[in-house]
């Protein structure tokens, strides 16, 4: 995951992730160690019973949790409000405040983003391009629709 001294990742430089840039490669590997993160992604009850483990291990800079495969691994699919899935919630955000990293997870809306933020999350994604417009073509059609009905004269 990362460049030498820190770690033993294979090198490849002057290309795209470095934005074809020459430049030492000491510098590189420090720009590069900076700018990398790691995220272990919580998508099973397996994971859930690691979250500890995987937290603890020096270079994971977050735990992310996939929600929707984490429902149907613990049988309840698509059931965030099912006490399992609120325990295993429970569980990763503890892991994480314990070990200091992040706790991540896609939000569907603003009002679960915030009620995830309470509950310990601090990398929040919102939504998702195709979602967002999505909804926003969905918005647009029934405004039009309820705009353009016929007059009654």
């Amino acid at each position: 995951m990362k460049y030498h001294p820190v770690g033993k990742r294979g090198v490849a430089l002057g290309i795209a992730h470095d934005a074809y840039r020459p430049g030492s490669v000491a510098d590189k590997f420090t720009a590069a160690n900076k700018r990398t993160t790691l995220f272990c992604q919580i998508e099973t009850a397996e994971g859930v019973e690691n979250a500890d483990a995987m937290a603890a291990i020096d270079g994971v800079d977050c735990l992310w949790v996939g929600h929707f495969d984490l429902s149907v691994s613990l049988g309840i699919p698509g059931d965030f409000k099912h006490p399992k899935f609120k325990k295993a919630i429970e569980t990763t955000v503890k892991a994480c405040r314990r070990h200091k990293k992040s706790c991540g997870r896609l939000v569907p809306d603003i009002a679960t983003g915030i009620d995830f933020y309470k509950q310990g999350f601090d990398f929040i994604c919102y939504s998702g391009d195709v979602w967002v417009l999505q909804a926003a073509v969905a918005d647009g059609i029934a405004k039009l629709r309820a705009g353009c009905k016929p007059s009654k004269k």
